[in-house]
């Protein structure tokens, strides 16, 4: 396939992309009629990450390693952790904006349901598609880009990222303007994602850094939860020190 092939296939691509979240999306909904509210998100990235597969099989007629399935030239490094710190600053604001009210909780999870359902079944899924399928399918044209510094961005990278940020305008319909900082962290999140995809041509990094940045938006939440419950338990009751006086 030749540049020019390339750019025609970019549109291809984004339909593709774009049906399979707008059918995983649609389903859930659909599947929410009928069944707990609470399961949407597994019935999404759960369909999402079928279909993203299926397409992944038919375009690259069973060689999956060029889709980003292999472990490349990735090696685990503890260094890798660190990308849990940015999310954790971002969380800081929305710690600060509570004050007494009751603990925080991500997403309106449970902590075991926030392991399941958005570090691992969302962080899997929605990799498989932006950085596995977007990301992949315009390989072409990976000499199509800019350099930031040190890193190189590539048009796959960028187009991945975009994709990316997309998938969380549904944000804006739920809490309106407050989805700006997310849609501009969740393409910077992209655009890290797909350079490890481009540089180890593995998926296995852009998950777990994709997972690590949910982790990093989850834990500061729990933990302040966790000190906010235990000083409500700990503190006296107004009748309780007005006893005995």
């Amino acid at each position: 396939m030749n540049e020019s092939w390339g750019a025609l296939w970019i549109p291809w691509t984004l339909f593709l992309a774009g049906a399979i979240a707008i059918t995983s999306m649609g389903v859930a909904k659909l599947w929410a009629r009928r069944h707990e509210r609470a399961t949407n998100s597994l019935v999404t990235h759960g369909l999402m990450a079928i279909l993203s597969v299926a397409a992944i099989a038919g375009l690259s007629q069973g060689r999956f390693e060029a889709f980003g399935f292999t472990v490349g030239t990735f090696r685990w490094s503890f260094l890798l952790l660190l990308w849990t710190i940015p999310s954790a600053v971002l969380t800081l604001p929305r710690l600060a904006g509570r004050g007494g009210g009751p603990p925080a909780t991500p997403f309106g999870l449970s902590p075991a349901q926030t392991v399941v359902r958005v570090w691992v079944v969302a962080s899997i899924a929605e990799e498989i598609l932006t950085r596995g399928l977007i990301q992949s399918s315009l390989g072409v044209l990976s000499d199509v880009g800019f350099s930031v510094g040190a890193h190189f961005l590539s048009l796959p990278v960028l187009t991945g990222a975009l994709a990316f940020s997309a998938m969380h305008l549904v944000l804006l319909k739920r809490i309106g303007a407050k989805a700006a900082p997310v849609l501009v962290v969740a393409f910077l999140l992209g655009c890290i994602a797909g350079v490890y995809r481009e540089t180890t041509g593995s998926l296995i990094p852009a998950v777990l850094v994709h997972m690590l940045f949910n982790v990093g938006g989850a834990v500061p939440l729990w933990v302040a939860g966790a000190v906010r419950a235990r000083r409500a338990t700990r503190a006296p009751r107004a009748g309780d020190r007005g006893e005995g006086g």
